[in-house]
């Protein structure tokens, strides 16, 4: 059994973040988020329109189930609960940057039927988002960024109960530095607003001389807003995954692609705070091998500072 990992270390390795937004700060903004920017329109973290010194923080939740293998001969089965918090800061109207810290509750069901529960810290992400076009300063209906990122090897390696390391899969963070390049789209037209993301990583040699395919992920995101304090989402998000390798070897449950259905809704309960809740459910399933991925839930808060 995996020691789980204190959540102690998760509050001390973000707090540095939090304690750089409030020195590099000048005071608090005079107004709400929403005022800053013009726009009445709700947005998660990561998707938010920058003003200069916003400062935002989230906590999110997020379940999802994931399968590799033969059931009954070499099968394992994931169950995952995702806590993961996040700060973003933009020093400038056009520059973003995020950290991300993922703790993982991990419930891993072995073919002879042994279990593994454990805590474990994931692998962090940075990213730095700049905006490339935007059609006016207050209130913009056209918002184009790149942004570039990588995740750090922060997780551990996850292993089975003869001391194999795990799929990369199923593992809690690759063990590796893995950069990211993409483009993002965001159209305003109150009361109704469009997101579109493409991102590309492509990751590093990691665990046990493994290396995780290229990954290319597209969302497309619509949200129609009757109120100002909520909103209904539905989308689409679709993964294409090139195959891994372990131990110097291609990986035979791994690449491919898959297709989710997304919806689910967001509001603002009181001003700079927005909750979420959404589903992901998987509708087109063209993964190699054996490999299966259930339905993801996922629920959410932000805080503008």
């Amino acid at each position: 059994m995996l020691r789980p990992l204190r959540p102690a270390l998760l509050s001390a390795l973000l707090l540095p973040v939090v304690v750089f937004c409030q020195a590099v700060l000048p005071g608090r903004a005079g107004a709400c988020a929403t005022c800053s920017v013009g726009d009445r329109t709700l947005t998660s973290i990561g998707t938010a329109q920058p003003f200069q010194n916003r400062v935002r923080l989230s906590l999110g939740l997020t379940h999802r189930q994931d399968g590799v293998g033969t059931p009954g001969v070499d099968g394992l089965e994931l169950r995952e609960l995702r806590v993961e918090l996040a700060a973003a800061y933009s020093p400038t109207s056009w520059l973003t940057l995020s950290l991300s810290a993922p703790m993982l509750r991990r419930d891993v069901l072995f073919a002879n039927l042994a279990r593994d529960v454990s805590w474990n810290f994931g692998d962090m992400e940075f990213i730095a988002r700049g905006v490339l076009f935007r059609d006016r300063r207050l209130a913009p209906q056209h918002l184009l960024s790149m942004q570039v990122g990588v995740e750090l090897p922060t997780a551990r390696a996850q292993r089975d109960m003869f001391n194999q390391v795990l799929p990369l899969e199923l593992q809690a963070g690759s063990g590796s530095w893995d950069p990211s390049v993409g483009l993002t789209y965001a159209r305003f037209a109150d009361p109704w607003s469009a997101y579109v993301s493409s991102v590309l990583s492509v990751p590093t040699r990691g665990f046990d001389r493994s290396r995780g395919g290229a990954s290319w992920r597209t969302l497309v995101n619509f949200q129609l807003q009757p109120s100002r304090a909520f909103g209904i989402r539905a989308g689409a998000l679709l993964r294409v995954d090139a195959v891994s390798h372990e131990g110097g070897q291609q990986e035979s449950d791994s690449g491919g692609a898959i297709g989710y259905a997304t919806m689910g809704f967001i509001a603002s309960p009181a001003e700079d705070l927005t909750l979420q809740a959404g589903i992901a459910v998987p509708v087109l399933n063209a993964l190699q091998g054996q490999h299966r991925e259930g339905l993801a839930v996922n629920l959410g808060v932000s805080l503008d500072l």
